[in-house]
């Protein structure tokens, strides 16, 4: 397990005050808790962020809350109450970044809508994550939205036509995505903010999350093509899939490169195949055949010691439990030993970026652990 280091981010000093629930908003927190900034989760007092009850649990909290928001602060607010939000607008008065993914109006009707914000703050950088658009209070989960913008029907091993309910994904694409990129579009704010000393307001619909990930086959269809299943991206050539190997376990052939397909017949002993490993025919077909044959004959750790130090972009695919013990992850320090409630340790993927980042020493917060501190600070005066 690789621990991050522990200097100053490059947010350091900085105040987040984040009001969203669930992944999207998580990720986005982590992000920039990950670069140093303060981070106050602002809570409901009747349970929280509901990713705090979702299993399985360390010391009665949510092991994804207990990994994203590791160093935050926890504050319990009733937004529905007047003197819940006189504490949050004291909060926002003096914070940089706001996080909200209220459903559009919300804030507004609770009396610290968004312009009301920024004419106490003019320098606050505010992010939205609604499902569809600001202006469209209709809600939408992961699957919706992957669905709606082609993405689901694009992903290997579905069986939409069946409508059985099996093989959707099984991590939060559009969510994570969300996360991600409104992270940019909240370093992107800030340094707009340092050059003219004025906020701005961002916001990263989760419906825009899945598009950048099936761009390429939207211009691949409007151009008269199949879209991804139909490219060599989408394993129909043989020099670009995964294969069984003889004990069931699989490696992920990615030699799209001539010269590395040829380098991969020539070690496994079939130089003949090379001249096929790009095509889309019968004779590519025929070509994964017999690769896929051949595979099968020997144990997976037979043939990567077969390809070791060719320099080939062959790889394990890796189930979950592999994953976590794969020696790449730890030697390019990509894992980080997250403190959890309790005590002790979890090996998880490190900081959103890696060479930046840094591993808070501080557990996830239990609900409302830190009111009557945060409260002191920002009392009126």
């Amino acid at each position: 397990m690789t621990t991050t280091n522990q200097e100053p981010g490059i947010l350091d000093g900085l105040l987040i005050v984040d009001c969203s629930r669930m992944a999207p908003g998580a990720v986005l927190a982590r992000a920039l808790i990950d670069l140093g900034a303060r981070l106050i989760k602002v809570e409901d007092p009747r349970g929280g962020d509901p990713m705090r009850s979702c299993p399985p649990l360390v010391e009665g909290i949510g092991v994804g809350f207990c990994v994203y928001y590791r160093g935050a602060e926890s504050l319990r607010l009733d937004l529905r109450g007047p003197e819940g939000i006189a504490h949050l607008r004291r909060l926002l008065e003096r914070a940089d970044v706001f996080i909200e993914s209220f459903r559009p109006g919300t804030l507004a009707r609770w009396g610290v809508g968004l312009d009301q914000i920024e004419a106490r703050n003019p320098g606050l950088v505010t992010c939205s994550l609604p499902a569809i658009a600001d202006d469209d209070r209709r809600v939408a989960h992961d699957l919706n939205l992957t669905g709606l913008t082609g993405l689901l029907d694009q992903l290997p091993g579905q069986r939409l036509e069946r409508g059985d309910g099996r093989d959707i994904p099984r991590v939060l694409i559009a969510d994570v995505t969300t996360g991600l990129l409104a992270h940019a579009s909240v370093l992107a704010a800030l340094l707009a903010r340092a050059r003219s000393g004025r906020g701005r307001r961002v916001s990263q619909p989760l419906l825009s999350a899945p598009l950048p990930l099936v761009t390429w086959a939207w211009a691949d269809r409007a151009a008269g093509g199949g879209g991804v299943l139909e490219t060599m991206l989408a394993g129909r050539v043989p020099a670009y899939r995964c294969y069984r190997c003889g004990d069931g376990k699989m490696i992920s052939v990615g030699c799209l490169e001539p010269k590395f397909w040829i380098g991969f017949c020539a070690a496994v002993g079939r130089p003949e195949l090379a001249v096929s490993g790009l095509d889309l025919g019968q004779r590519g077909q025929a070509t994964a055949d017999a690769i896929a044959e051949l595979l099968a004959t020997q144990p997976r750790a037979s043939w990567l010691a077969t390809l070791a130090g060719k320099d080939l972009p062959v790889s394990p695919v890796h189930d979950l439990d592999d994953a976590r013990s794969e020696p790449l992850l730890a030697s390019a320090g990509l894992l980080e030993d997250t403190p959890m409630p309790g005590g002790g340790y979890l090996s998880v993927p490190g900081p959103t970026l890696p060479s930046l980042g840094r591993t808070p020493v501080r557990a996830a917060p239990r609900l409302g652990q830190d009111d009557a501190a945060i409260l002191a600070e920002f009392a009126p005066t």
